[in-house]
């Protein structure tokens, strides 16, 4: 605790107290059930981050209505027959000493409720939904009257299931009382009107005090302190209103920011977006009232969060992703491991995920919503599991495996750890905690640890393994184009392997050293637009380069979902680089090349230089010779040998390796 003691220490939300400052910020999950009720998955999920110390749970958008969910899976309280289902995992979660609370909603204009139960949406007027573009239906003062009797239903079953308090939901202007406070979709001109912070502020007022006259529990506002759009709620707004909402009930601020879009751009924030977004308006109402302020956004440093609460910025702070990615993060703080903190990458991964596969998940966290699936228990049985390739998939399999008690040997052929996740490092920073991190408990575990090894059948033989796992990674496909061959065509995979073989003390160092190694002119052509090839294109043209990037599909890096692609392509516009999709090279010519671009005609392109980005294309060749050299012993391939999966996929492969053996 001396490290971290304004984290650690007890705090207190009305009448409900918790063990540490540490709140588990609301994230949509989409593990309920189809009728809406928390599932065995959603159980174990807040049970793991209960059991890993956090002081409080707040869950996801739990709405007050069950025919106007926000998302599929999407939880409610919004019949009597919810309460049951919650009640279990209220206790599930208090059996591991943490407090816990829903975050009541109604989803307003912003539900499915027209398309998956047939009804109408309803609004504060008739605006579009951020999320299918069907429009509300504006309230009338009898839909008001109905909605605040739904939430003294809600909130009563809330206390009924053994919540130790609630949040309300007015943030990121979308839902319900989201909505109402917004300037730019509250068009109503009676006594709710959009043109004055009164009238947009009357619903919430009146809904806090339904609330106050059923329910005793401690009531936390999520309610932004700077939206971030034009003609949004500017940034004084809340300060200003906040001693009035705690004279109306409010036991607790959870200060967030942005506006709600597909991709949660301004609310989910990505490493360009700086840390700590939301602390300066947390401090603001803080400034002018008495009652605990929780600051959210981009926190994922402890140290940074402890100091937010040291300069007494904030009372509280919220963490959602770094969450997903160490359950045991407080725990860890408070047993002084807080330097084996699983660290966020800030990939996108788990928003892209709920659009990809209706589910959330964690790139470098597998056990994130499988805590029922994948379960690393202790081997009854040891034996001697040898993998090749020392990539994250290795690496995971390797640090699980040798974490269940089995003896491990790891091959890898370069000089390093790492395989492709020390090139992501050089392009993303936030990727080296977790390279480090990787390497850090391979070594705790106790892994035999072979670096230089080129691993052959017969020498895999030699070691006599009971189980083998290869991580041995894709092979590079190059394109042949004429004049692939004049002087200057260089190969991506050779840059990045230059590139990547740089001292890698820390990020910064391999930055600055790679400024002076680029054998390239100024004006690039990069052909090809995956994922790897625009953190190509972005590295080059932050060292002064003018890049073109040329990919044949129809779009660039295909391989991540909407908010991962569109942070590269604002990060692209930004630099400079220019990008064409549809975009057929037909030759390299000496001063260039020669391209047709979608639905045009050849052009040619002047360019110093020209780099072959490839394609990573499967490599089973090894896992094959080990089969036929090693006939009765189990040969698993995991990570990019069986196709591109990136680091989620290679973790995955490699959690999963590891828990079967």
């Amino acid at each position: 605790m001396a490290d971290f003691p304004h984290l650690l220490r007890p705090g207190r939300i009305g009448e409900m107290t918790t063990r540490n400052r540490i709140v588990m910020s609301p994230m949509e999950t989409m593990y309920g059930t189809p009728d809406g009720l928390p599932s065995e998955r959603t159980v174990a999920y807040f049970a793991e981050r209960a059991a890993g110390g956090v002081g409080l749970v707040t869950l996801g958008a739990t709405g007050i209505d069950h025919q106007h969910p926000e998302t599929p899976g999407g939880l409610h309280l919004g019949t009597d027959e919810a309460v049951a289902a919650h009640r279990r995992l209220v206790e599930a979660v208090h059996a591991h000493g943490a407090r816990i609370q829903p975050q009541i909603v109604h989803a307003g204009p912003d539900g499915l409720g027209p398309e998956m139960h047939g009804v109408t949406s309803l609004g504060p007027s008739a605006i579009p939904s951020y999320l299918t573009g069907r429009p509300s239906t504006e309230m009338t003062k009898a839909d008001i009257a109905a909605l605040l009797d739904r939430y003294r239903a809600a909130v009563r079953r809330v206390a009924e299931a053994g919540y130790d308090g609630l949040e309300l939901h007015a943030a990121h202007g979308y839902m319900m009382i989201g909505s109402f406070l917004a300037p730019q979709r509250n068009r109503r001109t009676d006594r709710y009107r959009g043109t004055s912070p009164e009238g947009r502020l009357r619903l919430l007022l009146e809904v806090l005090a339904a609330i106050r006259a059923e329910v005793d529990l401690p009531v936390t506002l999520r309610i932004s302190g700077y939206e971030r759009v034009a003609g949004g709620r500017p940034v004084w707004e809340t300060a200003g209103s906040a001693p009035l909402l705690v004279e109306a009930g409010v036991a607790a601020f959870h200060i967030s920011g942005g506006v709600i879009d597909r991709l949660v751009t301004r609310m989910v924030n990505g490493a360009d977006d700086g840390d700590g977004l939301n602390v300066g308006a947390a401090a603001a109402v803080k400034q002018v009232v008495d009652v605990p302020v929780i600051a959210v956004g981009r926190l994922h440093d402890p140290v940074l969060a402890e100091r937010v609460l040291a300069e007494g910025r904030a009372d509280f702070v919220a963490l959602a992703r770094p969450l997903l990615a160490d359950p045991d993060l407080p725990r860890k703080l408070a047993t002084g491991r807080h330097q084996r903190v699983r660290r966020c990458i800030s990939c996108e991964n788990c928003i892209d995920s709920l659009e990809q596969r209706f589910s959330v998940d964690c790139a470098v966290n597998a056990r994130t919503g499988r805590e029922l699936e994948l379960l690393p228990t202790p081997t009854t049985r040891a034996r001697h599991v040898v993998v090749v390739g020392g990539g994250p998939a290795g690496l995971e399999a390797a640090r699980v495996a040798a974490g269940r008690g089995h003896r491990v040997t790891l091959l890898e052929r370069g000089r390093r750890l790492g395989g492709a996740l020390v090139w992501a490092s050089v392009v993303h920073p936030e990727n080296e905690p977790f390279l480090t991190w990787l390497r850090d408990e391979v070594g705790r575990a106790g892994v035999d640890v072979r670096l230089r090894t080129a691993a052959t059948p017969d020498l895999v033989a030699a070691l006599a393994p009971d189980v083998v796992v290869v991580a041995t990674g894709g092979r590079i496909e190059v394109p042949e184009l004429p004049g692939a061959h004049l002087p200057h065509v260089r190969r991506g995979v050779e840059l990045r392997e230059r590139l990547a073989g740089l001292p890698l003390v820390r990020p910064g160092l391999v930055r600055a050293a790679s400024r002076a190694w680029l054998p390239l002119g100024n004006r690039v052509a990069l052909v090809g637009g995956d994922l790897v090839a625009i953190e190509l294109a972005e590295l080059l043209a932050t060292r002064g380069r003018l890049v073109t990037v040329l990919e044949a599909g129809p779009e660039l890096a295909p391989e991540v979902g909407w908010k991962r692609r569109t942070e590269h392509m604002d990060r692209l516009d930004r630099l400079g680089v220019t990008c064409h999709v549809g975009a057929v090279v037909e030759r390299i010519t000496p001063g260039g090349l020669a391209f047709r671009p979608a639905g045009g005609t050849t052009r040619a392109l002047a360019a110093d230089s020209v780099v072959l980005a490839g394609e990573a294309r499967p490599d089973l060749a090894l896992h094959d010779a080990l089969v036929a050299r090693l006939p009765g012993v189990p040969v698993t391939p995991v990570g990019d040998c069986t196709g591109l999966g990136l680091i989620r996929g290679a973790v995955e492969d490699g959690a999963r390796a590891g828990c079967v053996i």
